[in-house]
């Protein structure tokens, strides 16, 4: 089979590899869309501080069941579904908790362990996520960052007639605010810089504001809101955004932090400690907040297909990278099809 394979940053090789045959508690299957993440794009660029070289990235993906274990029985061949990626221990207290994410020694499909860039991929029966009918490979291939963005909202405290602000609306900024206003804040706004991704929001019925240099973000705000947000989430991964929530969160209030950071930021701690806020970060999910996702997505309760601006093939994928990094004023999600 084809394998896209990073050896290096700012590298994609294809090889031709053996098609790997499932063990008797396993899936094989055939990958079919494969979305590139926003952490997925510092990682190509050598900036992620997590993860290493070499690695087949993919871990946002769908496809079908192309065979499965003997010890299978919950899945068939042909069944449309994607993958948790996370692989925790499954034995210390936070796994036992449920918090897989806080593992000392998580494991993820796509960074340590070989994501889904490949024709096929063998997968532990257990992390294979059967989709509801209906829904569609690009939606599916969307459940892992829905995921992101429940558990980021569960982050917080309960958000009903709550003023909340989302700094960056970017895939996971949009799917926060979609999954936060099903909690019925009392204003929920976005903060973006360009345009396309403020028409996006707006096509959803978000309310959403330019952060302006002649004004700071918390006068805008402010302004709008009638008061500070009670809540802010930082989904855009710069010194700047976190300072933004900083400045703009109302004494004693949340900021739930998502970005993914390329430099360490400068961060104004002195507003942290004077107006005792809460600062917290997010990083991915419970199987409770990835279920969760896929009840979103069955009930249609989020918009998934208006993120998705691009798709690209599969022999194709550097290309997706160049979009992200070329042409950021009119991409969001990027397909990768196979």
């Amino acid at each position: 089979m084809k394998q896209a394979y990073i050896p290096h940053p700012e590298t994609i090789s294809f090889r031709d590899v053996e098609t790997p045959t499932p063990g008797p508690d396993d899936v094989l299957i055939r990958v079919s869309r494969i979305g590139i993440c926003g952490s997925d794009l510092h990682v190509f660029k050598g900036k992620h501080p997590l993860v290493s070289f070499p690695l087949v990235q993919g871990h946002e993906f769908s496809g079908s069941v192309e065979k499965i274990g003997e010890n299978v029985s919950n899945l068939s061949p042909g069944d449309l579904v994607t993958v948790q990626p996370a692989v925790p221990c499954g034995t210390c207290d936070r796994c036992r908790e449920g918090f897989i994410a806080r593992c000392d020694d998580l494991l993820f499909i796509g960074g340590a362990l070989a994501g889904a860039g490949s024709e096929f991929i063998s997968v532990p029966a257990p992390h294979v996520v059967k989709m509801p009918r209906g829904i569609t490979p690009d939606q599916a291939a969307m459940t892992e960052p829905l995921a992101v963005a429940v558990h980021g909202v569960g982050q917080a405290p309960a958000l009903a007639g709550m003023g909340v602000l989302i700094v960056g609306g970017g895939t996971i900024g949009n799917l926060i605010a979609q999954v936060a206003r099903l909690s019925k804040p009392r204003r929920l706004v976005v903060a973006e810089r360009v345009a396309f991704r403020r028409n996006i929001l707006s096509d959803l019925s978000i309310d959403v504001i330019e952060p302006l240099p002649s004004a700071p973000i918390e006068e805008q705000v402010k302004d709008l809101m009638g008061g500070l947000p009670d809540v802010c989430f930082e989904c855009a991964g710069t010194a700047s955004a976190l300072n933004a929530c900083i400045r703009a969160t109302r004494r004693g209030g949340d900021v739930v932090v998502l970005g993914v950071y390329e430099d360490d930021p400068k961060t104004e701690m002195i507003l942290v400690q004077d107006k005792e806020l809460t600062l917290s970060g997010s990083l991915m999910y419970t199987w409770d907040d990835f279920h969760g996702a896929v009840e979103l997505m069955e009930k249609n309760e989020v918009s998934l297909e208006p993120l998705i601006t691009h798709h690209v093939p599969f022999e194709d994928w550097i290309k997706g990278y160049s979009l992200l990094v070329d042409h950021p004023d009119e991409t969001l999600k990027i397909i990768v099809d196979l």
